[in-house]
């Protein structure tokens, strides 16, 4: 996964480099930089100090947040989209299921607490991806977290590689809320937030910064994504239950910021079951002595 990590790093690289993209290098490399130490520290560990488990968590760390540094440089490389945006058709479908993002907002600025709530619902679930490594390595299940790293590889790779051909910003660059609306529920994406997405679809960033990168990937939702790894692998531990009841909640907190459609979630959740079906391939159980 490390050598992975690092080619898709290179490649990043070369992308810029050969669509003439302006990046500011220096905080991403000091980022990459990071992210080896920690592997380093990792196999120090492991491999002088005999803590296994504690060597399990930090490379576990290193390779998730190594791989999410490289991809971010790697999608905004991406940038102006060839494409169309297909936010319009995805609303469509939207209304045919019953959805309407406004309609959901309008509802949640009733409960201004309930709302404020779901928006630190759906900032955790970095921290919760985070703390579920730490989980896994800490309970010495080497095999759930080798898979769990490898099925959060695997479905950004084909959300972002869905997303580059029919892309998609959410429902906040075309609807339009009431500020009253927005401020009740504490959103995140505003309307001018949402044509800044657009502006990046159409135009891109004219440096590529960590100031600059965004979540822009909608459909396949990586949220929902994210929320179903930690259900997924953290069956048969103590942390199922508050887990489980915590990313209920990230569905409603994923709607309502604006960045996703309803049909988005489900995206999601089919790519999350194409990514475990593959990982369960690559990475089978040690036969039994």
């Amino acid at each position: 996964m490390l050598v992975f990590i690092a080619a898709v790093g290179l490649l990043a690289v070369a992308l810029a480099l050969v669509l003439q993209r302006q990046v500011n290098w220096s905080p991403f490399v000091g980022g990459y930089a990071a992210t080896l130490g920690l592997a380093a520290i990792g196999a120090y560990v492991r491999h002088v100090k005999a803590s296994p488990r504690m060597a399990l968590a930090l490379v576990g760390v290193a390779i998730f947040t190594g791989f999410t540094a490289v991809s971010s440089i790697f999608i905004f490389t991406l940038f102006p989209l060839a494409n169309p945006l297909i936010d319009p058709i995805l609303i469509q479908v939207d209304q045919t299921l019953g959805y309407h993002w406004p309609g959901l907002i309008a509802w949640l600025a009733d409960y201004p607490v309930a709302a404020k709530a779901l928006g630190y619902v759906y900032h955790s679930s970095l921290i919760q991806v985070l703390l579920t490594i730490v989980l896994l390595a800490a309970l010495s299940r080497e095999l759930a977290l080798h898979r769990f790293l490898l099925v959060g590889i695997v479905t950004l790779i084909i959300a972002v590689a869905i997303w580059w051909v029919v892309p998609s910003v959410g429902p906040s660059a075309f609807q339009e809320i009431p500020e009253a609306h927005r401020l009740a529920t504490g959103l995140y994406y505003s309307p001018a937030y949402g044509d800044y997405l657009r502006t990046l679809a159409e135009v891109g960033p004219p440096v590529i910064t960590p100031e600059v990168i965004t979540g822009v990937v909608a459909f396949p939702s990586y949220h929902m994504i994210m929320a179903l790894l930690v259900v997924w692998f953290t069956r048969g531990t103590f942390a199922f239950l508050p887990a489980a009841l915590v990313n209920t909640a990230m569905i409603p907190a994923t709607l309502s910021h604006g960045g996703h459609h309803l049909i988005d979630l489900v995206g999601g959740l089919a790519v999350f079951v194409l990514g475990v079906w593959i990982a369960n391939r690559l990475i089978r159980h040690e036969p039994q002595p």
